[in-house]
C-alpha cells in the first residue's frame, strides 16, 4: 500500500480534489456532495467510513472491495491520487 499524506490542518485541497475528480469520470458513478450518479456508492461521507490510506489503495485496486464495475487508477500518478485520497477522506 502506497503510504498517504493528510494535509496539515488548514489546507485545502478541494479545488484539486473536485477537479480531478470531475476529469476522471468519478461522478459518472457516483454521487458527492448531492452532485452525479448512483450507479455507485454514495462517496459524500466516505471519510467517516475510511482513512485517506484505504481509499487511495481502493482506487489502485478496486476489486479489493468488489466493485467489478470501478475502473482501477494504477495509470494515474501518485501525487493525483493522493489529492483525490485525501479530498475524499475529508468529506465527513
Amino acid at each position: 500500500m502506497v503510504p498517504v499524506t493528510v494535509p496539515a490542518a488548514g489546507t485545502n485541497q478541494e479545488p484539486q480534489g473536485l477537479n480531478l475528480i470531475h476529469t476522471l469520470g468519478c461522478k459518472g458513478c457516483h454521487i458527492i456532495q448531492g452532485d452525479g450518479s448512483a450507479l455507485g456508492p454514495d462517496l459524500t461521507q466516505i471519510g467517516s467510513r475510511m482513512t485517506a490510506a484505504r481509499i487511495q489503495a481502493l482506487l489502485i485496486a478496486p476489486a479489493s472491495i468488489r466493485e467489478k464495475y470501478m475502473p482501477d487508477y494504477k495509470s494515474v500518478n501518485t501525487e493525483d491520487l493522493e489529492i483525490i485520497s485525501n479530498y475524499l477522506y475529508q468529506l465527513r
